[in-house]
């Protein structure tokens, strides 16, 4: 027996079969939007992620340029009246009168104070000598007479010499801070945040390509203010040396996962630069031809310097001596060598400030040890703020307590004490990447490679290839520094 469909029963049939296709395929697209949405969010979140980190570091650089600027402007400023600009470091206090026509320089380092005048002529020159000779001075509660002081007279020239110098200043400045780019890459690569360490290290190399090309506009500026000043006074300008270097634009290097210094954008220094680097030549650049334009003479500075009492350090290092015990007995570190590194950061002054910059006594940079100490030993994730950095006690702490990290964490596979301490106090100036650096062949910043190179060799070849081939040559003279005053305070 036939059955037969009835054509309305086909029609709805084949009306049923069709919805259920178009609903299958709807849920065929649906699940691959899932799928593409699922993966979305984690590439969005690691961009996101990615943009808040490179944010948040970027606060700190973007206040470190800040100050840089306001420094940059002051020292302009100064070069207008006095032909130099004379500011603080972390050795030196600098203090000008209001009207900028008399200043104090205590220079710590070589233990002198000078006392200077700007005069514009004869009759104010005998006036500031008069003065000066019977000023006294009260340092640390002891007074000092200048009446013995060794006088010194000059005008006010515009050289060649004083604009060199202040091209090095921004030229070493550059360096310390391409100096604690490392040290803060390193402390991220260490803290195991999860980052990639590729992420970190580009990051660092972009932010040296621009501090590089900063220091090229910045120099530009110091060397048209002592043209438009030699021209005021009439002055014949004078060739100066420049660094080759600074000539070339080509930043277009990347560097690998772990960029060695010398494949990091080359740096414009007078100084050695990395091992594996080529020295820049130096070459003179030509002065413009210009018209002089006389108008009135140049100012002249009269200047009494003298010696700091004797015991003038010893005093202030007493100060800090119960501070220096107390922290390097928690942290078991050797208490010669806190203060040993007190005194070659500051001198013993609280209120020492560099120009990276870092603060206080062991001249603590807040984003880098700082932050390293807040995170290991308070568990806070942040920089420590700069105000705390001033106090002595959270200073001291904070200064030591990175020493223990550096000690008994980050370099605890190097097994000899004494080779250890070399590491450490290269370390605590330019991070144990750098350090590490120093040992591998391949300039990679692994420690456990470095530590295996380093168990091999005795402490005096230790020092030896340190001051030999770290990055910088601050970290050398760092080095060679601390070391020589631990004895001091044994």
């Amino acid at each position: 027996m036939k059955y037969s469909l009835p054509i309305s029963a086909f029609v709805c049939l084949l009306s049923f079969h069709s919805g259920l296709s178009i609903a299958n395929d709807s849920a065929f697209e649906e699940l691959a939007e899932l799928k593409r949405n699922a993966n979305a969010p984690f590439e969005e979140q690691k961009k996101e992620f990615y943009a808040w980190l490179d944010n948040y570091l970027s606060e700190y650089e973007s206040w470190r340029d800040q100050y840089t600027a306001g420094l940059d402007q002051k020292k302009l400023e100064l070069i207008d009246s006095w032909g130099s600009g004379e500011v603080d470091s972390k050795t030196k206090s600098v203090e000008y009168s209001k009207n900028n026509q008399t200043k104090q320089v205590i220079d710590y380092e070589n233990n002198t104070i000078t006392v200077s005048a700007l005069v514009s002529t004869d009759e104010e020159l005998q006036k500031a000598k008069s003065q000066l000779s019977q000023h006294q001075l009260t340092l640390g509660g002891q007074t000092l007479d200048l009446s013995q002081a060794t006088v010194n007279q000059a005008s006010v020239q515009y050289s060649a010499s004083a604009e060199n110098s202040e091209k090095n200043f921004i030229i070493e400045q550059t360096l310390s801070q391409m100096n604690e780019l490392d040290v803060q890459a390193e402390r991220l690569v260490l803290a195991n945040t999860g980052i990639p360490e590729s992420f970190i290290r580009e990051r660092a190399h972009t932010k040296k390509i621009e501090l590089l090309k900063h220091s090229k506009d910045r120099i530009a500026n110091i060397a048209h203010k002592y043209q438009q000043k030699r021209r005021e006074f009439g002055l014949p300008e004078q060739p100066t040396v420049v660094n080759a270097e600074l000539a070339s634009d080509d930043t277009s290097s990347k560097p690998s996962h772990t960029p060695p210094p010398e494949q990091v954008a080359k740096q414009p220094t007078s100084q050695q630069l990395p091992e594996a680097e080529q020295a820049p030549k130096k070459i003179v650049a030509k002065p413009p031809v210009t018209q002089p334009v006389k108008s009135h003479k140049p100012k002249t500075i009269v200047s009494y310097t003298i010696k700091l009492p004797e015991g003038n350090l010893k005093a202030r290092a007493s100060q800090y001596q119960p501070l220096a015990a107390k922290e390097s007995k928690k942290w078991d570190i050797d208490q010669a060598l806190v203060m040993a590194i007190m005194h070659s950061e500051s001198a013993f002054r609280p209120n020492a400030k560099s120009h990276i910059p870092a603060f206080g006594l062991m001249q603590v940079v807040p984003t880098s040890a700082g932050h390293d100490v807040n995170k290991r030993i308070h568990n806070i994730d942040s920089p420590m703020p700069v105000q705390d950095l001033y106090q002595p006690p959270k200073n001291v702490a904070t200064g030591t307590a990175y020493l223990h990290i550096l000690n008994d964490k980050y370099l605890r596979s190097i097994k000899d004490d004494k080779s250890r301490l070399y590491c450490v106090i290269a370390a605590y100036n330019t991070g144990a990447g750098n350090v590490a650096r120093a040992f591998n062949p391949d300039r990679s910043t692994s420690i456990k490679k470095a530590a295996k190179i380093i168990n091999t060799m005795s402490p005096q070849q230790v020092y030896d290839h340190l001051v030999a081939n770290l990055p910088y040559d601050e970290t050398k003279n760092y080095l060679r520094k601390v070391n020589s005053r631990i004895a001091l305070y044994m």
